[in-house]
């Protein structure tokens, strides 16, 4: 925005477009559920109408959900939500975007756009009750690839995937509380069995938060992203996220089980009826 960016911004209720226009008077809101073709369809044609024939610089697949409980007791329509968001809405998203990210013949000046998703740590390192959402991110990490490779040599858009550690944002806090009231839906004797880890791993998960990068650095990560002329296909970002990464490309998976399971006490410990 400080560049002179014109920013659309989506949103999902009326109430957010006035707090971000409050915040960041030079960002455009713009209603958008990624879940929904028919709002993605009508946010892509306002999109274009505002543009005024010109291409959109770059698209930044950020939205996302989380939903953390055992797999053996998340329901299946819970799975599938947040995997239509996280995964589908990414697809859907792009998929809308396409004819303003192709470089216009009425602006032959202007380089085709650029793709830049969102990704995780999750997407290389799934830890228990985190199921869904690091099948989310790994999925992500397959389209971010393939994206690259079908849009690059045909339109001469880089596609980028930013994997991001702990951050500092109120995501984690909403999602495990949400997380925690659909736990209390379900039947608490199947639940029963897993308490410890999921007790352990929502601690977890806050420490990371509260040791994470902030918002700002990684809106830098993602400024990077979207102008150098020749960016990475993957930036990695994150306290700790390099190390954890190259241990566990390394290590075989027994050892790194052993590892990962070693620091997680209640989660490790056996059930006993």
């Amino acid at each position: 925005m400080e560049r002179g960016w014109r920013v659309f911004a989506g949103v999902r209720r009326p109430e957010d477009g006035s707090s971000l226009v409050a915040e960041a008077p030079s960002v455009e809101p713009l209603l958008l559920d990624v879940s929904s073709e028919a709002s993605v369809g009508a946010a892509a044609a306002e999109v274009a109408g505002r543009l005024g024939g010109r291409p959109l610089a770059g698209l930044v697949n950020n939205a996302g959900k989380g939903v953390f409980m055992p797999l053996e007791v998340m329901p299946v329509e819970v799975f599938q939500d947040v995997m239509d968001v996280n995964v589908t809405g990414v697809l859907r998203l792009t998929q809308a975007a396409m004819p303003l990210l192709k470089r216009s013949s009425q602006h032959p000046d202007q380089p085709a756009g650029r793709i830049v998703n969102i990704g995780s740590y999750a997407g290389s390192i799934a830890i228990p009750t985190f199921g869904v959402y690091a099948a989310s991110k790994f999925a992500l990490e397959a389209l971010s690839d393939v994206m690259r490779y079908e849009l690059g040599p045909k339109w001469g858009i880089k596609t980028v995937l930013i994997k991001a550690g702990g951050v500092k944002t109120p995501i984690w806090d909403k999602s495990l509380a949400n997380s925690g009231s659909q736990i209390q839906a379900l039947d608490q004797a199947a639940v029963e069995p897993y308490r410890g880890m999921i007790e352990e791993i929502a601690d977890v998960s806050r420490r990371a938060e509260e040791g994470g990068i902030t918002a700002e650095e990684v809106a830098a990560t993602i400024e990077e992203a979207l102008t150098s002329p020749n960016p990475r296909s993957r930036y990695l970002i994150g306290n700790g996220a390099e190390r954890d990464m190259t241990a566990r490309r390394l290590l075989p998976d027994w050892l790194w089980d052993r590892l990962l399971l070693g620091q997680l006490q209640k989660t490790n410990e056996p059930w006993q009826q």
